[in-house]
């Protein structure tokens, strides 16, 4: 093994463990990955880093999204900023962990670590690959690239058999029908599944809804006086299973969502995934639909008329990728209630006012404030935020909190790999049929549990000090400059959790991502004038929205 320019005592090493599907991870894929690395450190006198995470869970390297977005990536950009040194060592099971992309961007990425002088360790084979190894034995990369072009072709077999079954199942759905079993349980929010029917039947009272939708839209009303109405009547908004609720007041977007589906008149439109090969972008493709699979909730021709009168405008959506109109765009937040605060244009002037205010939703106070008053507070005390700003915290408890969410999600993991042979052994039984259901809710809780670790993993590198000060100092540099209204929003984003705004007690409340201190910012609005501004508490709902609340608070 090459030694890099350091001596071992000093020598750091990055365990980087990664896998994509709770069938992957079945069993201690999390723990044996661990295990190699903290075992292979402990050999090579290397010391082990714990603070930088490098574990992706659930995150696909077949597209190279562990490398954009996922822990890879945020440790490549550690060794470009240099937190992490030249000469460190990245331990990782098998090259397949590292990418599953095709070949030129795999080698890219490996080659992109080694000329930054790390040593890359694949601890099923012990082979370690240096800047100084490869130009001594350039014949070792032939075991790199070979071993990258098995991983890309394992995959690329993977998703070609994942597409020809579905294929199969909507050839035998389409010409045999449903035969008893549901061709999806993802279904529309008024429709269900009936195990005694063995087929799709309406949920009554939603369905009556979707033809309220479909009637007043035909008769001219606008999607927001509908969304409106639905909340000053108190009409409850659904889950996407028909026991959860995803909203606490209806949008715009979501009846649109409804209106422009095809599900209302009984068709179903499964799509398939895309990937641009330049940006890497998803995109969901619709593929040819299949009719009558659902019953109809209205009739044809008033779907089609409302559908030929919506199409003039049809909704963008998130994947248009819309450049920012505002500095603070999707970080600022209500005092009152702690919903988003949303962008309003009234003549020559723009306002920023709670989305549930604006939705008239469960008589909201409607207190709007001035947008170019916001920006304006931001920029003029951006030295001042920033030098009073929280520079880090220990990261003890989010570990303890970190390892025992992990701790759950290992059970679940095993529970699911459980049910499965279960199901494998039992099928046909009530029992498969129980292990089944059962196998639902752990998957859905997995899914949580996946998340809130990543979350908090998030949380807990954002404290390194160095990379908080580099997002201090951009902040203060975008807010003091003449920088466009994207790059300052990127620049927020990446520092600041959310800003609240207080129309009535004159302040915006700033929390940062690596704290839990807040801080303020005074803003003068027609509710609160200069002259009256006073010093006031933080609101606790809006900025700790999971009710967790900090142990102190910094107000300027």
């Amino acid at each position: 093994m090459d030694a890099p320019p350091y001596t071992e005592a000093q020598t750091k090493a990055y365990s980087y463990v990664r896998f994509s599907t709770p069938s992957q991870a079945a069993g201690a894929s999390l723990q044996r990955q661990s295990e190699k690395a903290a075992k292979y450190a402990l050999e090579h006198g290397l010391t082990l880093d714990t603070e930088l995470n490098m574990t992706d869970l659930g995150v696909s390297a077949f597209r190279g999204k562990n490398a954009r977005t996922g822990a890879l990536g945020e440790f490549l950009e550690a060794v470009r900023k240099g937190y992490v040194e030249r000469g460190s060592y990245l331990l990782i099971e098998n090259m397949d962990r590292l990418s599953r992309a095709d070949i030129i961007t795999a080698q890219a990425l490996f080659s992109q670590l080694i000329v930054s002088g790390i040593t890359v360790v694949t601890l099923t084979n012990f082979e370690a690959y240096s800047l100084a190894r490869l130009e001594r034995e350039p014949e070792a990369l032939l075991l790199v690239v070979l071993e990258l072009i098995r991983a890309n072709k394992e995959s690329v077999r993977k998703a070609q058999l994942i597409g020809d079954a579905k294929a199969r199942k909507k050839k035998r759905l389409a010409e045999h029908g449903l035969e008893g079993k549901p061709y999806t349980r993802q279904t529309p929010a008024w429709i269900r599944w009936s195990e005694d029917d063995q087929r799709y039947t309406l949920i009554k009272e939603r369905a009556d809804l979707v033809r309220e939708m479909f009637k007043r839209m035909d008769a001219g009303d606008g999607l927001e006086r509908i969304a409106r109405d639905f909340n000053q009547r108190g009409v409850p908004t659904w889950g996407r299973s028909g026991k959860q609720r995803t909203a606490d007041h209806w949008r715009t977007s979501y009846i649109r969502k409804v209106l422009t589906s095809t599900a209302p008149i009984g068709t179903f439109t499964p799509h398939t995934t895309t990937h641009d090969e330049v940006t890497r972008a998803r995109r969901d493709e619709p593929m040819a639909p299949v009719e009558n699979l659902f019953p109809a909730a209205v009739d044809a021709d008033t779907y089609w008329r409302v559908h030929r009168k919506l199409s003039t405008t049809a909704a963008r959506g998130r994947n248009a990728r819309q450049a920012p109109k505002s500095i603070v765009a999707g970080i600022v937040f209500c005092a009152t209630c702690g919903h988003a605060v949303t962008r309003v244009a009234k003549g020559q002037y723009v306002y920023l006012v709670c989305s549930r205010a604006n939705m008239r939703a469960d008589g909201h106070p409607y207190q709007a404030v001035r947008y170019d008053t916001v920006e304006k507070a931001l920029r003029e005390n951006a030295r001042r935020l920033v030098k009073d700003a929280p520079r880090g915290k220990s990261t003890a408890a989010l570990e303890k909190l970190i390892e025992r969410t992990q701790a759950e999600a290992d059970g679940m993991e095993t529970l699911a790999s459980d049910l499965l042979q279960l199901i494998a052994e039992e099928r046909g039984t009530p029992e498969a049929t129980a292990a089944s259901r059962k196998l639902r809710e752990v998957e859905q809780r997995l899914k949580s549990l996946k998340k809130e670790l990543r979350d908090l993993r998030a949380q807990r590198d954002t404290l390194t000090t160095a990379s908080v000060k580099d997002r201090l100092k951009a902040v203060e540099r975008a807010l003091s400059g003449n920088t466009d209204t994207v790059e300052i929003n990127g620049v927020l984003r990446d520092a600041i959790r959310r800003v609240v705004l207080d129309p009535e007690q004159g302040h915006l409340w700033v929390r940062w991502h690596h704290s839990d201190e807040v801080q303020d910012v005074p803003c003068a609005t027609r509710h609160m004038s200069w002259e009256d501004f006073r010093e006031t508490k933080p609101p606790m709902r809006a900025l700790f929205p999971d009710h967790t609340h900090p142990t102190n608070t910094k107000e300027g």
